[in-house]
């Protein structure tokens, strides 16, 4: 599976490249939301993974402007925001999972295999 990461802070964008190439996926990371959507618009992705806060664009931008060049695109949300109106956009945009930060090799590698076979993750509790 090709899977893109959006996160501005690079030691976040490198463990979650890191944990999933080691999982067999194709991954790249990118510090910068707009690379990655110039990344999207030229090849096709089977995920996104991208964090809610950055400078510029916040993820939800992200993933509704990615959505517009891959309607089918699955998209997960990475947080430390890990409010009520997070949860509450993610809805409206919608997600196929959120995970909150900090989380662990086994958390990431269990939210990403559970979104690319489908099927929804459960809904923090904030």
């Amino acid at each position: 599976m090709r899977i893109v990461v959006v996160d501005d802070e690079q030691p976040i964008m490198q463990f979650c490249v890191n944990v999933l190439e080691r999982g067999g996926h194709s991954v790249e990371g990118f510090t910068r939301p707009e690379d990655a959507l110039t990344k999207l618009a030229a090849q096709p992705a089977d995920l996104l993974l991208v964090d809610y806060k950055m400078p510029g664009l916040t993820g939800f931008e992200v993933i509704r402007r990615a959505r517009q060049l891959q309607p089918a695109l699955a998209a997960m949300m990475i947080t430390g925001h890990g409010t009520r109106d997070v949860l509450e956009e993610a809805t409206r945009t919608p997600v196929n999972g959120l995970l909150l930060k900090p989380f662990t090799v086994d958390e990431l590698s269990r939210a990403v295999a559970t979104v690319l076979q489908g099927r929804p993750l459960s809904p923090p509790r904030v």
